[in-house]
């Protein structure tokens, strides 16, 4: 196994899962449909750089990114698809970034746009922009029945071409109360949608849908749909019929495998000289402690210190309060343990499994906040076909 971790805490990723996490979601759409995966917030904390490679690999034509940063550093690494460059950013103050690292912008007003063609007449290029819609969700975009005038007023401005209108679902899930809404912003999209093409527009990428409700709304992919969760394996029990899929769904598959971290250090305490006050394990008697190298600042919740960690296959239940860069485990059970041992925080060991649906009860995160808590210096160690193929420190990567 890799050795060579800058610091002793890391994330294991399966980039063939997430190749066929995308596979499986393409398939379900249908050929005709483009698939973009959102790899916002560094590819929900799998690692943007290795993420969108393995995505190009597997089929994406176009990814979205949450950032102009993101968006450079992965063109930097050599990613040739379209890159849309989601609407929470500025577009007029760095519209020469986005002429420059050939991106694709989000513009929801007209003076973007007029930024945007303005840069590239004096490039001489023509540039792609997608438009963000508000249809229903309450964020961000221009109003859907504002959308076809300013679609039609951009359309004839130089050097730009609107090839994107995308928004988003206030709700995507399975309950038949809550379903009238998305079905009201589906005809508010494609009301605009159509209105858009009176004007003799034609818009290749339209979306409104992301994982769940390209499940459940199979009638609103329109011809293009944005999995967020779903390319990182999120896979709602309502697609199953007990271990069986229900026909259509996809067949998705956690990319992230586990998170290790390793024992610092071993030692023996005496109770009631240190620690008496900490929760939930008062140190009042003797106890056989390990420091690991893990700690809030890593991404684990404070609440972990109600849980445990796997070494050498056994609970080590923490013991005392979370620590920024620390976390202090119980090893009087673990007479075996040393310093240098492996820690599993989430994943398996031996005959056990820590997953994230316990950490994430544990720690009351919902799971795209669980994975995105966790940040760009815990390393990933990237692992396709059972071989450790790379290493990423944030942009940084080394190929194995």
């Amino acid at each position: 196994m890799y050795q060579k971790f800058h610091r002793a805490c890391w994330l294991e990723i399966d980039l063939g899962r997430i190749k066929n996490n995308f596979r499986e979601i393409q398939k379900m759409a249908g050929e005709k449909v483009i698939v973009m995966p959102a790899v916002k917030a560094n590819a929900y904390g799998h690692g943007v750089i290795m993420a969108c490679k393995a995505l190009e690999e597997a089929g994406a034509t176009i990814l979205a990114v949450g950032n102009i940063d993101e968006a450079i550093q992965v063109r930097k690494a050599g990613v040739k698809c379209r890159i849309v460059i989601f609407a929470s950013n500025l577009v007029k103050e760095v519209a020469d970034l986005y002429s420059q690292y050939d991106l694709t912008p989000t513009v929801m007003y007209s003076f973007q746009a007029k930024a945007i063609s303005d840069v590239a007449v004096a490039a001489g290029k023509e540039i792609g922009v997608f438009v963000k819609m508000e249809t229903g969700r309450g964020r961000l975009g221009i109003n859907s029945e504002e959308a076809p005038a300013m679609i039609e007023e951009i359309a004839h401005y130089p050097g730009i071409k609107v090839e994107g209108l995308y928004s988003h679902l206030a709700y995507a899930g399975w309950d038949e109360s809550k379903k009238a809404y998305p079905h009201w912003q589906y005809e508010r999209f494609k009301k605009a949608l159509d209105e858009i093409e009176e004007y003799g527009i034609h818009i290749p990428f339209a979306q409104l849908v992301n994982t769940p409700g390209g499940i459940v709304y199979p009638d609103m992919r329109l011809t293009g749909i944005c999995p967020g969760r779903g390319i990182w394996g999120y896979s709602p029990v309502e697609i199953r019929n007990g271990d069986d899929l229900k026909d259509g769904c996809p067949n998705l598959q956690p990319a992230m495998l586990a998170w290790k971290s390793r024992l610092l250090i071993v030692k023996e305490t005496t109770g009631g000289k240190f620690g008496e006050n900490y929760a939930p394990c008062k140190l009042e008697k003797p106890l056989r402690i390990g420091i690991v190298a893990a700690g809030v600042s890593d991404g684990i919740g404070r609440n972990q210190a109600k849980g445990y960690v796997l070494i050498h296959g056994k609970k080590a239940p923490v013991c005392v309060l979370m620590s920024l860069e620390h976390t202090t485990v119980d090893l009087t059970n673990i007479p075996e343990a040393q310093a240098g041992d492996e820690v599993v925080i989430m994943g398996r060991q031996g005959n056990k499994e820590i997953t994230r649906e316990q950490l994430m009860s544990l720690w009351g995160q919902a799971l795209p906040y669980f994975w995105t808590a966790i940040p760009e210096h815990v390393e990933r160690l990237y692992i396709e076909d059972g071989k450790e193929v790379a290493v990423a420190r944030g942009y940084n990567v080394e190929m194995l």
